[in-house]
């Protein structure tokens, strides 16, 4: 049987493929170009980097003016580094103004040095500030200048000087700079935003041994202040720096006027363009706080000359001055604040005290300083600056020793007390306490602007408060004893007085506020003397007044007195108004308008004894504040006259007898409050046309 297996017949070898050592071939060859290239670029950078760029002059000129529209010239020596602590510097460079603003030139400058940061570049690309980490020179002539439109010669956006520039919402800032070394300079910086122009001039002193070599001089204006400064500091140039936190501070020393107001600095200080980093002695005076501070937006009142000498601190945002040596006017302070700029309104906090503080340093606060406008008015017309409250809100504890009322009529008040806040435009003066004379003050008061009339309110309360001790015009200086042995008042009036007052009213100036008060007022006095002068002088008794004359003013015990009157509209009425002693009661009506300044009292002596020569006629008194007129009421004079003249003519020595009193019944309570509807209406006056 034939052999069916089948025959196989070996494979021939296939022939050895290339493709692997075609595509190693290529990927040595990628390679080695990329080598070639990279050690190029690499070889190109570190020639670059060695030789300065000079190649890069003209390609960096067109895209500064590119993309900032500031023209640029690059003159000189030029050298660039771009890696490693990234610089510049050229011989000459002149940079033109940006944002429209004619003016020379933004800066010209002469052996100029600037080094950055790339990722500092990268944050400028997305709208941040632009920070440089060094600037020097040899000379610099720089112009920055921002118009009213808000448009800056530093503005790195293009600008067209032919199209005016819309106003913006933002002013633009400054480049931030970190290190800043002048040998000279001359600066012009003008903002029409704020209002400022200021020249300054930078030197740099040559002795060796100089400790503050880097000088300045800045003259020109703040509004329609005058401006003069000069500075004095170590190598860096802190006038114009802006720097980190963390910079070292430079020793500075600044002497100079703004306006009125003269300061000296000596200390140190690491940016004080920006207020970062400043620490030293501040010596400053002025015509008045409210100017002195105003440049800072600071709301501090309207005050008489003033001197300070502080301990300044400044760090970050935050400002520290602590003073124990300060003076406004006769008012001696102490005050430890401090004062945010972060916040938005700035807000100040704080500590203020002091041995004395005399009430009429605050005068021109309120307008109390200056004549009302009519010559016929005392309450101060002058408006507040209600604008001012808007700018700061300040949260600042009071301890004053003394309170000066600047009168030798009033005592002063002792270990005064209170919280002052302003917020919202909302000026509160809270938690007051203080000792009056034996007794105590306290209460509140609040002033906002609160719509188109600012509004004031305040509620005080008085207890138990020595009245002569306090009131010194209630004094006797020609006191004596009188015959008899019997001590002669020392006084016109003693006792313990309680009182209280809730009023409110709108208006800008003390005027407005009390010509349109509401509220009431009450006043309690007991445990008191009353002068028998005064006494007998209020009811016309001529005998007894004599009698007082001659033997001596003896005291009377006063059984009470008591005023409870009500303020509408600016017009105060009595409801309730009586003085009691052994001898008689007083009683007085009418009211006062603070509307008009309008007076009308009339004062009743009702006596409890016999009294041979009387006129017992009603005293009144009217006129202005200003010129208040005492008189007596003619009716009840001409009805003794009358009288007299008809006895008088059947006797002439009867006609005394229409001056003989023989007094009325005591009333028992005469000080109890009399119900409204059986008070008396109070006359009030109409206002009296101006002249």
């Amino acid at each position: 049987m034939p052999d069916q297996t089948p025959q196989t017949h070996p494979t021939p070898p296939s022939a050895p493929s290339t493709k692997p050592d075609r595509t190693k071939n290529r990927t040595k060859s990628t390679g080695r170009k990329a080598l070639i290239v990279g050690s190029v670029v690499v070889g190109a950078v570190a020639l670059g980097e060695l030789t300065g760029w000079p190649f890069l002059r003209d390609p960096l000129e067109q895209q500064i003016q590119s993309r900032t529209g500031m023209d640029i010239t690059l003159d000189g020596r030029y050298r660039t580094r771009l890696l490693v602590s990234p610089m510049m510097s050229v011989e000459r460079i002149t940079l033109g103004a940006g944002g429209g603003v004619v003016v020379p030139h933004l800066l010209k400058a002469n052996n100029l040095a600037v080094q950055w940061r790339w990722s500092d570049v990268w944050r400028a690309s997305k709208g941040e500030t632009l920070r440089v980490k060094s600037l020097q020179a040899d000379r610099i002539d720089a112009h920055a200048v921002r118009l009213k439109s808000g448009a800056a010669s530093w503005d790195i956006l293009p600008g067209d000087p032919e199209e005016p520039t819309p106003p913006k919402a933002e002013p633009a800032p400054l480049p931030e700079i970190e290190r800043l070394v002048l040998r000279e300079g001359e600066v012009e910086f003008r903002d029409e935003m704020l209002d400022i122009a200021l020249n300054a001039t930078i030197r740099r002193s040559s002795e060796a041994d100089d400790k503050l070599p880097w000088q300045a001089t800045a003259e020109g204006r703040y509004r329609d202040a005058p401006i003069e400064l000069q500075a004095q500091a170590s190598a860096d140039l802190p006038l114009l720096l802006k720097t980190v936190n963390s910079a070292p501070l430079t020793p500075l020393r600044l002497r100079g006027r703004i306006g009125s107001t003269e300061l000296a600095f000596d200390g140190a200080a690491g940016a004080l363009w920006t207020g970062q980093g400043v620490k030293g002695q501040l010596a400053i005076s002025g015509d008045s706080l409210q100017a002195s501070a105003a440049p800072l937006g600071v709301t501090l009142p309207e005050t008489p000359p003033y001197r300070l000498k502080a301990q300044v601190v400044r760090q970050g945002s935050t400002w520290t001055v602590v003073s124990d040596e300060a003076t406004v006017g006769s008012s001696s302070l102490t005050a430890n604040l401090k004062f945010q700029t972060d916040v938005q309104p700035p807000r100040l906090t704080g500590a203020l005290g002091g041995a004395r503080l005399a009430l009429a340093d605050l005068a021109p606060a309120v307008g109390a300083d200056k004549p009302p406008r009519r010559s016929d008015r005392v309450l101060p017309d002058e408006h507040f600056d209600v604008p001012s409250l808007g700018q700061m809100d300040a949260d600042v504890q009071v301890d004053l020793k003394q309170l000066d009322f600047g009168t030798p009529t009033l005592a002063p008040v002792q270990d005064l007390k209170l919280h002052l806040q302003l917020a919202n435009s909302r000026l509160a003066l809270s938690d007051l306490s203080a000792r009056v004379a034996g007794g105590a003050l306290s209460g509140s008061t609040a002033f906002e602007v609160k719509g188109e009339v600012p509004q004031w309110e305040a509620a005080l309360r008085f207890a138990e408060v020595d009245l002569d001790s306090w009131i010194r015009g209630l004094s006797k200086d020609d006191a004596k004893d009188a015959k008899g042995g019997q001590p002669d008042a020392r006084s016109y009036m003693s006792g313990t007085l309680d009182a209280s007052a809730q009023l409110k009213g709108q208006g800008r100036s003390v005027a407005e506020i009390l010509g349109s008060a509401n509220g009431q007022l009450q006043l309690r006095v007991t445990d008191g003397q009353l002068s028998q002068l005064v006494t007998e002088a209020a009811g016309l008794d001529a005998a007894q007044a004599l009698g007082m004359l001659v033997k001596g003013d003896e005291p009377l015990k006063l059984n009470c007195a008591a005023v409870d009157a009500v303020v509408q509209d600016g017009v105060v009425k009595s409801r309730h108004a009586v003085l009691d002693n052994a001898d008689s009661t007083l009683r007085m009506q009418g009211g006062l308008s603070f509307k008009s300044e309008a007076i009308q009292l009339r004062v009743v002596s009702e006596p409890k004894d016999f009294s041979p020569l009387s006129l017992r006629s009603p005293v009144t008194v009217g006129g202005q504040l200003k010129d208040p007129a005492v008189g007596i009421e003619a009716k009840g004079l001409l009805a003794r006259a009358a009288g007299a003249l008809a006895l008088g003519s059947v006797a002439p020595p009867a006609a005394l007898l229409a001056f003989i009193d023989v007094g009325h019944n005591a009333d028992t309570m005469p000080c109890a409050p009399t119900p409204r509807s059986e008070a008396r209406k109070a006359s009030v006056p109409a206002p009296r046309k101006a002249p």
